[in-house]
């Protein structure tokens, strides 16, 4: 009974100890190919060296009297435990809205992001995903286009890949791009932006 007992109190010990193996690596490991990862840990890939501080907060660009508002924050230890391999990241995330006489008596949003998901009760917590920031000034992620009217089969609107550089010798600018991703897509899926896809943002705050 003794040894039954033993054996048990040393696998409780043993998946406690495996529960709390976490190492912290920076967050451009996540996307480095050379990094190696051992089984024995679960990662969290953290924004150490604070490469999204520069993305965080208001964006906008203007056309006319209409203006294209972008607000990004940062996530941190996103919970990705759920796959495999098991990690968590820092995230830049973000919502959108498109504003017609912005900051006057008179302004009244065209459309915004901060909806439900389709025709579901669920609103997006985020439109924009990225935990890959290469430096101070380039990252890369996923942006969804849900401002035009939602085909029932493809409820998050058009997927494109979003670009963002900023201007290193004026920080507060900085170049918006954004494209459909590489690969096959279904003849009736959506690929037709309304959100700006090659412009200039200034940053406001």
């Amino acid at each position: 009974m003794k040894k039954i007992f033993s054996l048990g109190l040393l696998l409780f010990v043993a998946s406690f100890s495996y529960a709390q193996a976490e190492k912290v690596e920076d967050a451009k490991q996540l996307y480095n190919s050379n990094f190696r990862k051992l089984q024995l840990y679960t990662y969290y890939y953290k924004d150490i060296n604070n490469h999204y501080a520069p993305f965080i907060g208001k964006w906008i660009y203007q056309n006319g009297n209409q203006t294209f508002v972008i607000q990004l924050w940062k996530e941190t230890k996103v919970d990705y435990t759920a796959e495999a391999p098991r990690y968590y990241t820092d995230e830049l995330r973000g919502h959108y809205k498109l504003v017609q006489n912005y900051g006057q008596p008179n302004e009244q949003i065209v459309y915004t992001s901060e909806i439900n998901i389709g025709t579901s009760p669920t609103p997006w917590s985020t439109v924009l995903t990225s935990a890959r920031v290469i430096d101070n000034y380039r990252m890369s992620g996923t942006i969804y286009d849900v401002t035009g009217q939602v085909n029932p089969a493809y409820p998050t609107g058009v997927r494109g890949q979003l670009e963002m550089k900023i201007n290193s010798t004026n920080p507060n600018t900085a170049q918006w791009k954004v494209t459909l991703p590489q690969g096959m897509r279904g003849m009736d899926q959506p690929s037709t932006f309304t959100i700006p896809t090659n412009v200039t943002l200034t940053k406001t705050n």
